[in-house]
């Protein structure tokens, strides 16, 4: 894996496409000017964040491509135990009920593009919903040196298909709860092998619905 490391960048996803060859690329960046989120969303910079992205050809990819999200975001928390990070499905990182972070995936041919976004520190959230890890800056040299251990992880459990959907759910604080997706709402009772979340609705039909954005409903 090749990594390179910005002080500001347009867009790591874009980097990541431009410099990808053959081997794996990780970009990381202290700041992105252009950085978006799922469905086009807008990215905004924390006071100390990391951005990065890692582009890898599909021929690596041993597990299902549905379930990159849930093997992207778990393999983050795994890096910090102590943190107590949970996982809102299907890829949005979480600590304090607060949103730290998220992965967004995306595909150009066989090339699979994994951006990764967490809030270290952030004083005063512009967002309402969003927290950061730390309480205090920490140094950029730690927050690099986390995400080439992540890429590795994340590389490692998708070429030996080594992905515990088990634990993934350990972490998964939407099971359980109400939630609301474009078309409805319902109880969210499990996640089903290809990543997909099982969904009873109130009428009492089971469904299961695929990456989408999901809110949860507090009672």
């Amino acid at each position: 894996m090749k990594t390179y490391i910005f002080d500001e960048v347009e867009n790591t996803q874009a980097l990541a496409v431009d410099y990808f060859t053959k081997d794996p690329v990780l970009i990381i960046a202290k700041n992105q000017s252009k950085g978006r989120g799922r469905k086009g969303s807008n990215w905004e910079n924390a006071d100390q964040a990391l951005a990065c992205s890692l582009a890898f050809s599909g021929k690596e990819e041993g597990v299902k491509e549905s379930l990159l999200p849930l093997v992207a975001s778990y393999e983050f928390s795994s890096l910090y135990q102590e943190k107590d990070i949970s996982l809102k499905w299907p890829n949005d990182l979480m600590v304090d009920g607060k949103k730290i972070g998220g992965v967004m995936i995306e595909k150009f041919g066989g090339t699979y593009i994994t951006g990764l976004g967490i809030n270290y520190y952030w004083k005063s959230p512009s967002v309402l919903s969003a927290g950061s890890l730390f309480q205090q800056e920490i140094s950029f040299e730690e927050i690099n040196k986390s995400a080439e251990n992540w890429a590795i992880n994340f590389l490692d459990a998708c070429m030996q298909s080594d992905f515990d959907l088990e634990m993934y759910k350990l972490k998964c604080s939407t099971l359980g709860k109400l939630v609301e997706y474009p078309d409805g709402r319902g109880w969210a009772k499990d996640i089903n092998e290809d990543g997909s979340l099982k969904i009873e609705k109130e009428d009492g039909k089971v469904i299961s619905i695929y990456e989408s954005m999901i809110s949860e409903v507090s009672l």
